[in-house]
């Protein structure tokens, strides 16, 4: 697999390359995926949109339109685009603060949300941007999709108890969910509930059977049969019929300069996200991504969302590995789920009117529990410390503030611990290991240290935020052990500013003040380069490897 590079011969649809190349085989695995997809995506969606603050039709345009786009432009056979509990609750997050939750105008904010998502997106990708998904580590998408799923659950905890919690943040929701307890609904827990149990136990003893589908159907027919409605539970209603229409969302250029900034945000998460997966699915079937390509695709996905009426999407992790188990070989399979989600528009959608929304609420329940582990997050703290605290800031971020602060405060944590890393990188003292004559770190056991010769290993490129500390480092060195010269194994510093050319120059002359050399080994040609033209002169002074420099100053 290859990211970064255009597959030869795809152009800008690689969607046609597959069907030029493809094989009539393959078309049962496609279709039953297509098939299995479809099943789960319908009742997601219309769960989806609420998360979003958006009516439920709306949750069916965002996994028709985007789909097809993404199709059409993805580079990655097996990944499918539709709405997503992440993506939803960081649209609704964005768009909350403009306008009133359920209003005219924040169905239109989130929809132009959506479209400057894809906007964003497309330059990225036309500018070669792929690596702009590097932002977003993996210990804060960690934390970012923890904290979503446990903000996204309580939001839909209500749901099952027959009524709405409110509040600023996730433990707001907390206080309020145990505040209103005594007013819950005996009968709407109990749909809430069984579906819930069904959901998890259907996943443990039929995994391939598309049990969100089964749940959907048997409580319809639960609310009808048994008259539930009368009994206080409440459904969603009718879902008006017909396919999206075109058009463009009338707003004032404000709107639009106040939500660019979040909808950067939701651009790196859907980017981030759904590049991981493509990569994922993409190595198991030694396939390859192009990741230009996919944000062309995402873009082109979001904004023909926005455009029909849809909020923002991404890579559905479930979808996809419901239609990979399927038989997925191509985007012919989400070719399939369009269609079917055509037809569901045209003509399907008065069958939920009778969907109860604590059968939804169990559905977005059940689909974000299996992101609530925090285990590879403890696992960091073993591995990587600032990783670790990256991680939960971003998940304390989210549960506190709200997702896109959560998000950001993950990626300021990243940001400083990198800085921290840079300013202060690894500096290590090297002895020669006798047995197979390469240079340690000498404290290790049964390590040479040639006697007058201080030889020291810089782990980063040298630049004014850590010249100092390499320089006080060597000083010290000088103070203790009186070397009669100092190598720089200068193999790991990649580049060095104007500052530190200058500062090294300066220690030069205060250690040719001592009577102590200073010598390179291993110098890159940029670093030579730099050095030079801030008037070092490296004659006698410039080795190719460390041997020869400890060699040459032992015999000084």
């Amino acid at each position: 697999m290859a990211t970064g590079n255009k597959d030869a011969g795809s152009g800008w649809m690689p969607l046609m390359r597959d069907l030029r190349d493809y094989e009539g085989s393959w078309f049962s695995g496609d279709l039953m995926a297509g098939i299995t997809v479809w099943a789960i995506v319908v009742p997601e969606a219309i769960a989806y949109a609420s998360i979003a603050g958006m009516p439920p039709q709306t949750g069916l345009y965002a996994a028709t339109v985007p789909l097809l786009l993404y199709a059409i432009f993805g580079s990655a056979r097996r990944v499918t685009i539709g709405p997503s509990a992440a993506v939803a609750a960081l649209s609704f997050a964005t768009v909350a603060p403009f306008a009133a939750a359920g209003s005219e105008e924040f169905v239109t904010l989130t929809v132009l949300l959506a479209l400057i998502v894809g906007v964003v997106l497309v330059v990225a990708g036309l500018a070669h941007m792929g690596v702009i998904a590097d932002f977003l580590s993996e210990p804060v998408l960690k934390g970012f999709i923890v904290g979503v799923a446990l903000t996204v659950a309580m939001g839909q905890a209500g749901k099952l108890f027959g009524f709405e919690t409110e509040g600023d943040g996730f433990f707001a929701e907390v206080i309020d969910l145990i505040r209103q307890l005594p007013d819950l609904d005996v009968t709407t827990l109990a749909v809430g509930a069984s579906s819930l149990v069904a959901l998890f136990l259907l996943e443990r003893l039929l995994p391939k059977f598309p049990s969100v589908l089964l749940v959907v159907i048997g409580s319809i027919l639960a609310v009808k049969w048994l008259d539930l409605v009368d009994a206080g539970v409440h459904v969603v209603g009718d879902i008006p019929s017909g396919l999206p229409s075109l058009a463009i969302p009338s707003v004032s250029w404000s709107a639009v300069m106040a939500l660019i900034p979040g909808a950067i945000g939701v651009a790196i998460v859907v980017y981030g996200e759904s590049m991981a997966l493509a990569k994922t699915f993409a190595a198991r079937h030694r396939e390859r991504v192009d990741a230009d390509q996919e944000l062309i695709a995402l873009g082109a996905a979001n904004a023909g969302g926005g455009l029909f009426g849809a909020f923002s999407v991404n890579a559905s992790n479930a979808r996809t590995a419901a239609g990979d188990a399927a038989g997925q070989r191509t985007q012919v399979s989400s070719l399939v789920v369009f269609g079917a989600l055509v037809l569901t528009l045209l003509f399907l959608t008065p069958l939920f009117t009778n969907l109860p929304e604590a059968a939804l609420g169990a559905i977005v329940i059940h689909a974000v529990a299996r992101l609530i582990n925090v285990r590879p997050i403890m696992a960091l703290k073993s591995r990587n410390t600032v990783d670790f605290w990256a991680a939960v800031a971003t998940l304390i971020g989210v549960l506190v503030f709200d997702v896109l602060a959560g998000l950001m405060i993950g990626v300021v944590v990243s940001l400083v611990g990198l800085m921290s890393r840079a300013v202060r990188p690894r500096i290590m003292w090297l002895g020669r290991d006798p047995r197979s004559g390469l240079f340690r770190d000498r404290n290790d056991e049964g390590v040479d240290v040639t006697e007058g010769i201080s030889v020291v290993h810089f782990g980063a490129e040298l630049f004014f935020a850590n010249v100092g500390s390499f320089r006080e480092t060597v000083l010290a060195e000088v103070d203790e052990r009186h070397p009669k010269a100092v190598v720089i194994d200068a193999e790991a510093i990649t580049d060095i500013d104007t500052t530190a050319a200058d500062e090294i120059l300066k220690l030069h002359d205060e250690l040719e003040s001592r009577n102590v050399v200073i010598a390179f080994a291993r110098l890159p040609e940029p670093v030579r380069n730099g050095l030079e033209l801030g008037g070092y002169d490296l004659e006698g002074r410039d080795f190719t490897h460390v041997d020869l420099a400890v060699e040459a100053l032992s015999e000084h």
